[in-house]
């Protein structure tokens, strides 16, 4: 047990421990053979989510015209039905415009799209430049 005299002494004192400090290494990020079927899933569920999504307000586009139709004409606003369906319309295909960019994602995932691009820049570095010729 080391007394006052030896902790003020250097000389007396046992030598400071080496501390050898690491750095952690960045995580890296898990790879499994299910990640293709993740990402179909993913962009499956961003679909149906769109569809019920522009379906719902749609609907409720809808229902908002034929009750102002209803507050305005009265018993006359069965005649306002198609231009009321037509604005619901039009708020679906508001809304469901970006489907076809889901569609593609499911059948035609991130890693095809990388080899298909890696292909055409593998073929674009290989082509000859004509433009120097003077």
């Amino acid at each position: 047990m080391p007394t006052k005299e030896t902790e003020n002494n250097p000389d007396t004192s046992q030598p400071a421990p080496i501390i050898i400090e690491r750095k952690k290494s960045d995580r890296k990020e898990r790879t499994t053979r299910l990640r293709p079927f993740q990402e179909t899933d993913e962009h499956v569920l961003d679909a149906i989510h769109r569809v019920t999504h522009a379906a719902d307000h749609g609907i409720s586009v809808y229902m908002k015209a034929r009750d102002e139709s209803v507050d305005k004409n009265g018993d006359e606003a069965f005649a306002d039905m198609l231009p009321n369906m037509a604005k619901g319309m039009q708020a679906v295909i508001e809304t469901i415009a970006p489907l076809p960019g889901d569609i593609v994602g499911i059948f035609y995932p991130r890693r095809i799209r990388r080899s298909v691009e890696d292909t055409f820049r593998s073929f674009g570095n290989s082509t000859v430049d004509d433009d120097d010729d003077d």
